[in-house]
């Protein structure tokens, strides 16, 4: 018998907007029209992103009902928001770096443009992965059995899932190594309406 604390909890749903997805290639394709192609300040990666463009935010009208949905499962006592929203896309041999959405409460990551059988998964790192990697190694201990003890961990979608999961868990892109582009729409989740603090309480 075990008990496994403090687990990290992420979340699926699916949400397929075709039109959402054709206005979000439309916005792809008139960057070279604006300065949302520049890598934001502090980030050290190489893709394209709206994070401090002019995405508008009417998008998040979108996810009313898996917010709702998803604050059923979370047990939640308030009302949650999306106060930032962006658009990432990914091109061939692009990539994004290990980073986390704090301070943010949780956060959300809808695969708008993605194919399964060319492009991977945001993946995402074990909070405790220095400490297990200096108790533990391959030949003392079966990861397949002590699973808590995995680096990370690549959830499986399709085109269309929507990732929530907490901001504080360290993520990144691989480098998208297909012809095929990869784009997402990210956004942080607060209990604030139209806060900038990225803190949920």
């Amino acid at each position: 018998m075990y008990t496994d604390l403090f687990p990290s909890r992420i979340f699926k749903y699916h949400l397929d907007l075709p039109d959402l997805k054709q206005n979000m290639l439309d916005r792809y394709n008139s960057w070279s029209n604006h300065s949302v192609n520049e890598t934001p300040e502090g980030w050290s990666c190489d893709c394209r992103t709206e994070f401090q463009g002019a995405f508008p935010h009417e998008n998040r009208h979108h996810y009313t009902e898996i917010l709702k949905e998803w604050s059923k499962e979370m047990g939640l006592l308030d009302r949650p928001y999306i106060d930032e929203i962006w658009m990432n896309a990914y091109e061939q041999q692009q990539f994004q770096e290990s980073h986390t959405h704090l301070p943010g409460f949780f956060s959300g990551i809808h695969y708008i443009m993605f194919d399964p059988e060319e492009h991977e998964a945001t993946t995402f790192q074990n909070p405790q992965d220095n400490i297990h990697a200096f108790m533990f190694d391959e030949s003392f201990l079966d990861k397949d059995i002590n699973q808590y003890l995995h680096e990370n961990h690549t959830p499986k979608v399709v085109e269309s899932d929507i990732i929530l999961f907490p901001s504080h868990l360290k993520h990144f892109v691989k480098r998208n190594n297909s012809k095929k582009l990869r784009m997402t729409i990210s956004f942080n989740i607060n209990r604030i309406a139209e806060s900038t603090r990225r803190v949920f309480a």
